[in-house]
C-alpha cells in the first residue's frame, strides 16, 4: 500500500492539461505514490462543460482578436482585480470537487488547468488546510489570475518568464519555481536520429518532416502537409502527420497522400505513444503551439516551424520561441515553405534545434516531484517556514 497519495487535477479543453498530468503521475508512481486523477469537465454540468470546451474553440474560430485580448487581460491584470475575478470563478464546480477532494483525502493536489486551481484552492483553504497545493503552468506565460490564495507555489517554464512576472507584481505571496513544463520521463532519453529512425523503420536517407497537432490532433494539419509537398522538384520529402485521436483529419491526409504526387510520400499516424521518437527522428517538426507540445520538442532539440499558432496562449508561446530564436512561426504556407527549406537543407536547422534544446527542461516532471516529495515528506517547521 502507497504510503502517499496525490490529486492530480487537469481540465480537457486541450490534451496537453492532462498529458502534464500524466507525466507528474508517471514519475510520482515511481516513487510509490498512489496517484488519482480527476478531469474537471467530468465534474461540471453538461451546459457548462460546452462553453468550456466547444464554445471556446468556435469562439477561436469566430472571434479570436476578442479572445486574444480577452486572454491578455488576464495576463496583465492586478492582483487585487485577479483576486475578484478568482473567487468568483471557483464557485464552477465547487461542490462536486470539494466532496471529491475530502473523500481522496491525498496529501498533495497537483492541478495543470486554472479552472481546477481556483476550485481546488478555494477547498484548501476552507477545508483542507495542511494539504499541499501546487499549480503548474503548461504554457511560456504566467497569469495573474491563478495568483489565488490557498496555492502553496507555482511552477513556470522558464526563469527569464518568473523574472520578468515578478519584477511586475511585487506582492506576490506565492514563490515560483522555474522547474518547466512537465513532459513524459521518455523525453528525458536521449536518442540520436539515426536509433530512432531505425526504430520507427524510417529511411536513413530521407528528408523527414513531421507535423503534429497535438493529442487531439488540431491546427492545420492538412495544410500543412499539402505544403510540404506542393512542390513538383527539388529534394524529395517525406511527410508523417501525428494526427492523435482525430480520425477525420487522419483519413483527409490519407487521401491527400494518395492524391499527391510521387515526389513526395505523406504518411497519416493515428494515436501513438512514440512521440519522443518521431520528434528525435525529423529534420523538422512542424507543429500547433501548444505549451506542453512545444515543452516535448524543446526537450529533444529539433528544428521547429509553428504553424498558424491561435490567439492567446499559442500567440504567446510562439512569441517566446522567436524571441529566442529558438522556432520559426509561419503564418501561411508561403512562409512555411521558406522556413521548412531553411531549417531542412542549411544550416540553420541545427542552429535553431540548439537554441530550442538549451529552453527545454526534460526533467522538469522529475524535478518537481522531488520538490514535492521533500515537501510532503519534510515539511519546514514554522519557524524555517517565516
Amino acid at each position: 500500500m502507497a504510503d502517499y497519495k496525490v490529486l492530480l487535477a487537469y481540465a480537457s479543453v486541450g490534451a496537453g492539461h492532462e498529458q502534464a498530468a500524466r507525466a507528474l503521475g508517471e514519475v510520482f508512481e515511481q516513487q510509490g505514490w498512489e496517484t488519482r486523477y480527476v478531469d474537471f469537465l467530468d465534474e461540471v454540468p453538461t451546459a457548462m462543460r460546452f462553453v468550456m470546451r466547444d464554445a471556446y474553440l468556435q469562439l477561436l474560430r469566430i472571434l479570436p482578436q476578442a479572445y486574444d485580448l480577452a486572454f491578455q487581460h488576464t495576463v496583465t491584470q492586478d492582483l487585487k482585480e485577479a483576486e475578484r475575478t478568482s473567487r468568483l470563478l471557483a464557485n464552477v464546480g465547487y461542490g462536486r470537487l470539494r466532496e471529491l477532494a475530502l473523500a481522496e483525502a491525498p496529501d498533495a493536489i497537483v492541478s495543470t488547468n486554472i479552472w481546477p486551481t481556483l476550485v481546488l484552492s478555494k477547498v484548501k483553504q476552507r477545508r483542507m488546510q495542511g494539504t499541499l497545493m501546487i499549480n503548474c503552468f503548461t504554457d511560456y506565460l504566467l497569469q495573474t489570475l491563478y495568483m489565488t490564495k490557498g496555492v502553496n507555489w507555482h511552477v513556470a517554464a522558464n526563469e527569464q518568464i518568473t523574472a520578468s512576472f515578478q519584477a511586475s507584481h511585487r506582492r506576490l505571496r506565492e514563490p515560483i519555481y522555474s522547474f518547466g513544463i512537465p513532459v513524459r520521463p521518455i523525453f528525458a532519453v536521449h536518442r540520436t536520429r539515426q536509433e530512432a529512425r531505425a526504430l520507427l523503420g524510417i529511411p536513413q536517407d530521407a528528408h523527414l518532416a513531421i507535423v503534429t497537432g497535438g493529442g487531439l490532433g488540431l491546427g492545420h494539419i492538412l495544410e500543412a502537409c499539402d505544403t510540404l509537398t506542393s512542390r513538383p522538384f527539388g529534394e524529395p520529402v517525406t511527410v508523417m502527420a501525428l494526427c492523435g485521436n482525430n480520425a477525420d483529419v487522419q483519413s483527409q491526409i490519407g487521401s491527400l497522400a494518395v492524391a499527391r504526387s510521387s515526389i513526395h510520400t505523406i504518411t497519416a499516424v493515428g494515436w501513438t505513444d512514440q512521440i519522443a521518437t518521431y520528434m528525435q527522428a525529423a529534420d523538422l517538426l512542424v507543429s500547433k503551439a501548444g505549451g506542453v507540445t512545444l515543452a516535448e520538442a524543446a526537450a529533444v532539440g529539433v528544428p521547429l516551424v509553428i504553424f498558424q499558432p491561435l490567439p492567446g496562449q499559442e500567440a504567446a508561446n510562439a512569441r517566446f520561441l522567436t524571441q529566442h530564436q529558438a522556432a520559426y512561426a509561419a503564418e501561411d504556407a508561403d512562409q512555411l515553405l521558406h522556413a521548412a527549406d531553411e531549417l531542412m537543407f542549411t544550416g540553420r536547422g541545427s542552429e535553431m534545434s540548439g537554441n530550442l534544446r538549451r529552453l527545454g527542461r526534460p526533467n522538469a516532471a522529475r524535478d518537481i516531484v522531488a520538490r514535492i516529495c521533500e515537501d510532503v515528506c519534510h515539511p519546514a517547521s514554522p519557524t524555517e517556514s517565516s
